[in-house]
């Protein structure tokens, strides 16, 4: 088998139109389409786009009084230089999707990853470094558009060209041949309510939301999607493209979410793969989800109670004590990470980073020497006493649990009853549930038989 050459690509999305609005349209449906001597490489897959925020008057923003497009934004003295709309820090233009769905001609599932948003914050913070947000991130998600500064939010004034990657399982893995999905690969994007991607309020980080928070205000603010496109490269062959004798493998993400409350939290999911890699966990207060007058993708610590957030974060719910099991044993620590000891106050009136519970979701994604870049630090994780914590990238928390199952190659079994449990013990109190999102990844198989291709979990 020879390769004949690589075809760059574009299509438009089969439901087409030229503006998808946040408040009416939900939804963007693409179908690549191929022959079976060629594959799909899904690493290469960008969807080309503008996106536009504007205010509730259909009105660019004027974050800072600056950048703007005379006569299409709002009026300079309409919100004052102390206000302004924002986006996630880290998750940026992710935010816009709530969940993307990968299916073959014949409508299996192949990937579904809801959440998405959550995800991606949980990926840019584990991968990403300060250089990359204020770099190449900016085109491709949005990032740089989201900082706290003026100089970051006059991007947000005018409408943002986008190259946008989707960060999933199956963009992750090897070319795919198109005779494994049957000649078609569906693409579904669904988008989220405006109030989940864009929040407003006062430019001092720790009064977002507060009374002169302009987000909601006529009938709310908004973002559009215009002439969006996907592009991709597609790889000829002079033959049929070949399937190895186990089926064509690659990596998925699965995704749970739970209302965690109680001090003493456990819950048993039944993921139902064969080969789990690692398990990605993240935190929100669940009032702060799809409200304009709060940040819905931060990833904080468990948080007690409405607080006035300071640099000492008095309303966090500090974590005790994390447990991993497989069938009520536990696995793949066969100890409890502790963190009582990094709680504890010290001699100058700090906190200490709980650097056992952060090495292991470090190590999620890949082993810690082959982590090159992060943001996850005492820093973003907002411990007093780091000098960096003023730093834009900072303002808003990265924090995390999880733990891996793939340290000497291996993954783990969660099929035919074997399930995964999971227990913190923190200091919540019961006044306001917290929402836990959970992400798994693993690898699946689709396997070609004589009667059709089989997904194997």
């Amino acid at each position: 088998m020879s390769l004949v050459e690589v075809i760059n690509s574009e299509t438009t999305p089969i439901n087409g139109q030229q503006v998808y609005s946040s408040n009416n349209n939900y939804q963007i449906i693409f179908e690549l389409v191929g022959s079976p001597n060629q594959m799909i490489d899904l690493n290469s897959l960008r969807f080309i786009y503008n996106l536009r925020y504007t205010d509730g008057l259909g009105l660019h923003f004027n974050n800072g009084n600056v950048y703007r497009n005379e006569g299409t934004v709002a009026a300079p003295n309409q919100y004052t230089d102390s206000i302004f709309f924002g986006t996630d820090p880290r998750t940026g233009n992710n935010g816009i999707i709530s969940s993307v769905v990968f299916e073959d001609a014949n409508s299996n599932i192949l990937e579904q990853v809801n959440n998405y948003g959550h995800l991606m914050n949980k990926i840019c913070g584990l991968g990403l470094s300060q250089d990359d947000i204020t770099t190449w991130t900016g085109p491709m998600y949005g990032i740089h558009n989201a900082g706290k500064t003026t100089i970051n939010q006059m991007a947000l004034n005018s409408d943002a060209p986008m190259a946008h990657r989707i960060y999933t399982g199956i963009t992750n893995s090897k070319p795919m041949p198109f005779s494994v999905i049957g000649g078609k690969l569906k693409i579904t994007l669904n988008i989220v309510s405006p109030s989940q991607q864009i929040y407003g309020g006062q430019l001092n980080p720790f009064k977002i939301g507060g009374a002169n928070n302009p987000a909601p205000q006529n009938g709310g603010a908004k973002y559009t999607i215009r002439n969006i496109k996907a592009v991709y490269r597609v790889i000829n062959l002079d033959g049929m493209a070949p399937i190895s004798k186990g089926g064509y493998e690659y990596s998925h993400f699965s995704q749970y979410n739970q209302t965690i409350q109680s001090s003493n939290y456990q819950n048993i999911y039944n993921f139902n793969v064969s080969q789990a890699k690692c398990v990605l966990n993240s935190f929100i207060r669940s009032n702060k989800l799809n409200n304009y007058g709060a940040n819905s993708y931060q990833s904080t610590k468990l948080q007690n109670g409405d607080t006035l957030i300071t640099k000492n974060n008095v309303n966090d719910a500090d974590i005790h004590e994390t447990t991993f099991l497989k069938n009520n044993v536990k696995f793949p620590l066969d100890f409890a990470i502790d963190e009582t000891t990094y709680n504890k106050f010290n001699v100058n009136d700090h906190k200490n980073y709980d650097v056992e519970r952060a090495f292991y979701y470090l190590s999620c994604l890949r082993p810690l020497s082959e982590l090159n870049n992060t943001l996850i630090s005492g820093a973003t994780e907002r411990y007093s006493g780091f000098d960096q914590w003023t730093s834009v990238d900072c303002w808003n928390n990265v924090y995390g649990i999880g733990t891996y199952y793939d340290s000497l190659g291996e993954t783990s079994n969660f099929m035919g009853g074997n399930n995964y449990l999971q227990k913190i013990q923190s200091e919540l109190n019961g006044q306001a549930p917290n929402e836990l999102f959970t992400n798994v990844l693993s690898t699946k198989k689709l396997i070609p038989t004589a009667s059709g291709v089989i997904l194997q979990n």
